[in-house]
């Protein structure tokens, strides 16, 4: 199994050296490639994945959901797995997606999210309450997917017509919703994904969980989050 890795960027110089070199570290059998969809960055991001990336690719300002849109236009493999430009990836994160999209039943996979910079609450509520809440959710048909931690079978993705490049945010939860027509989205925990705590520190604990709690009850029900999602950088 071949996996494209499609990572959206704006503005990121700071945090994305850190993914990329971690990327490079994957202790993965098959072959990969390394896309950063760039959304004109005005810093060093561009540069920073020329160097480091197997592609880049320069595009207007749009949403988020247009970058991975335009990243996995640009791929190539079987499999297109996702994650953010503020991330470390652990060297068997690759290896542990490809395991479960081994069932041939499976779609899609997405893993758990823990804190790069976390104190001991987060860390406790990333390791012991997002898990049996994702396994939740798959099993009642809902998966709740992080766009810093999933991947989906190519074939899957141009059945159910790629990204709703509109959205700002929750595009990750929307694709799957449309792509579980076609295959099972599965929950791996073995996959796990350092992301950056900086929304959390400028939002605070409630405003983040209610963020996401309506934005997800919205996207199940209707389709649509929210569309303004500023960013934090």
């Amino acid at each position: 199994m071949d996996i494209s890795v499609v990572i959206p960027a704006y503005n990121e110089e700071k945090y994305l050296e850190r993914c990329l070199k971690s990327l490079q570290r994957q202790q993965f059998g098959g072959n990969y490639e390394v896309i950063v969809s760039d959304d004109s960055s005005t810093d060093g991001t561009a540069k920073l994945a020329e160097a480091l990336a197997d592609r880049v690719i320069t595009h207007p300002k749009s949403t988020i959901s247009q970058g991975r849109q335009i990243g996995a236009d640009a791929s190539k493999y079987e499999v297109i797995a996702f994650t953010d430009a503020d991330t470390f990836i652990p060297p068997n994160w690759l290896s542990s997606l490809a395991s479960s999209l081994e069932d041939p039943e499976a779609a899609g996979v997405h893993g758990n999210l823990m804190p790069l910079d976390g104190n001991r609450l987060e860390n406790h509520f990333c390791r012991y309450v997002l898990p049996p809440y994702s396994k939740l959710m798959v099993k009642i048909n809902r998966p709740s997917v992080p766009g810093a931690n999933f991947a989906v079978r190519r074939d899957a993705f141009n059945k159910a017509g790629g990204f709703n490049v509109r959205l700002s945010t929750g595009e990750d939860v929307e694709l799957c919703n449309r792509i579980k027509c076609f295959g099972r989205i599965l929950f791996n925990p073995e996959s796990v994904v350092y992301v950056s705590t900086r929304r959390i520190r400028k939002w605070g604990y409630m405003k983040t969980v209610s963020f996401h709690i309506t934005n997800t009850l919205r996207l199940h029900a209707f389709g649509y989050g929210e569309m303004e999602y500023e960013p934090v950088r």
